[in-house]
């Protein structure tokens, strides 16, 4: 099969080939993995499913935007404070998850303030945050070898905002590691952290947004990131309100208030992209000559 018949493969299939990847993770690692031991039976195996299905959701939704990049040879339509923000948030929750997944130090101190009871980070949430990073890392790395419009470039805005970011953080490690105070201590660490998450999260959307707005045109950044985004992030807030209601442990949402707060945040942005993609800007996508343009097609 050549080059252009896999992309005109992958165009006409690949809702199909995404949907079965999701409900084959979904319902394969669901029965396959074992099922979380704090939550009573059948809930232990419906949480499972739900979460793998979300993490199959959310990890699936960074490719669509990969292949229109590549497709495209063309990153103009994409913030690239979008992409910046991401692989700062992404990292921040990479550690987070790692921390409380597999460092036992972590769950003893995570434990003595919630009155024994476990932390609510599964594994799928572990691989979601590293393989998130991974492309989100692959993405940026496409700005700088595809076309850019005009001034498309890092704003001001963003770049102190991680600089204060990174900076804050590394701040806060060294005083963890080098003084004995109650405040500085790893679990504080890793929660300052998961702040920087929520707070990427929660202005991530606004320059795509707002850049989708002044070209009153979508092209550049696909609908299916979105919709699969919509969908992982109903279904994370779903998980984690299943497990407080029939534990009736709450902690899984004050104690673990990135992913509720991650689930919550992408579902309010989606929602605007939705809006923007197919009701304010949907008669300029369809006129406009980008909507027609593949370098890459061309090139082959």
């Amino acid at each position: 099969m050549s080059l252009t018949q896999t992309i005109t493969w992958i165009e006409r299939n690949g809702v199909g080939v995404g949907i079965a990847l999701i409900l084959a993770t979904g319902f394969g690692l669901g029965f396959s993995t074992d099922a979380t031991s704090n939550i009573p039976q059948p809930y232990n195996r419906i949480s499972s499913i739900i979460g793998w299905i979300y993490f199959a959701c959310w990890s699936v939704s960074f490719w669509p935007q990969v292949f229109l990049n590549w497709r495209r040879q063309s990153v103009v339509g994409l913030s690239l404070d979008f992409l910046v923000y991401n692989v700062l948030g992404f990292a921040c929750y990479a550690i987070f998850n790692i921390a409380f997944f597999w460092s036992e130090q972590v769950q003893e101190e995570y434990k003595k303030f919630h009155h024994g009871l476990p932390n609510a980070v599964q594994v799928n949430d572990v691989f979601f945050a590293l393989h998130a990073v991974s492309v989100s890392i692959l993405t940026f790395y496409q700005t700088t070898i595809y076309r850019r419009a005009e001034g498309q470039k890092i704003s001001p805005t963003c770049y102190w905002s991680v600089c204060i970011g990174i900076g804050a953080s590394a701040v806060f490690l060294a005083l963890t590691i080098l003084t004995d105070n109650e405040y500085f201590t790893v679990l504080n660490f890793l929660y300052l952290l998961s702040y920087i998450k929520l707070f990427v999260s929660l202005v991530k959307y606004i320059p795509q947004v707002y850049l989708n707005y002044t070209r009153k045109l979508t092209i550049g950044w696909t609908i299916w990131n979105v919709l699969l985004d919509f969908s992982g992030g109903w279904l994370s807030m779903g998980q984690i309100i299943m497990t407080s209601y029939v534990t009736n442990d709450w902690s899984a949402i004050t104690g673990d208030v990135v992913k509720f707060g991650l689930g919550f945040t992408s579902v309010f942005f989606d929602i605007i992209f939705i809006v923007q993609h197919y009701i304010l800007y949907h008669e300029n996508n369809l006129s406009s000559s980008e909507n027609e343009s593949s370098p890459l097609l061309n090139k082959i």
